[in-house]
């Protein structure tokens, strides 16, 4: 496995942390997605930081579960990141998780670092710049600049 850590310090810089929510309607969560991810953090691309699984029945009653206690197969495939979870996820972020999914659905929230950036911003740090700005452009915005025509203007000058 590939580690990247930077000591600052007696601080380890960190790389940008990411979140994201996945839905599995029908309550179909299965231990597919764990290989990937397991390749990712073994290849020293990401690290995961929490993994937390939200559940709401069918009368919309919603419970959430580390990973450790997922039960079934899911369980078995994402067992390795039990351990390594820091419980960074509240549950108040279940509820909120859960407010937005429907009835008798599944959905799993993971944290992760961006290990890949460590050194990038170590670089950042050391040359003294500072970041003024950090985001994600969401998928669907990417997709439809792809789709429509090009809004970049190229101007003459006629001078």
């Amino acid at each position: 496995m590939t580690t990247v850590e930077v000591q600052k310090g007696s601080e380890r810089v960190m790389g940008p942390v990411d979140y994201l929510v996945v839905l599995f309607p029908e309550n179909r969560l299965t231990g597919k997605i764990a290989p990937e991810m397991r390749r990712l953090v073994d290849s020293g691309i990401v690290r995961v930081i929490d993994l937390l699984v939200v559940r709401k029945d069918g009368s919309g009653n919603v419970e959430s579960f580390e990973a450790s206690e997922i039960g079934g197969d899911a369980e078995e495939a994402f067992q390795a990141f039990a351990p390594k979870t820091k419980g960074w996820l509240s549950q108040d972020d279940a509820e909120a998780i859960g407010e937005q999914m429907p009835n008798n659905s599944i959905a799993a929230a993971m944290l992760f670092e961006n290990l890949w950036a460590i050194g990038v911003k170590a670089a950042m740090m050391d040359a003294g710049g500072k970041l003024l700005e950090q985001g994600r452009i969401p998928p669907e915005l990417i997709e439809r600049a792809q789709n429509e025509p090009s809004t970049i203007m190229i101007r003459e000058d006629r001078t």
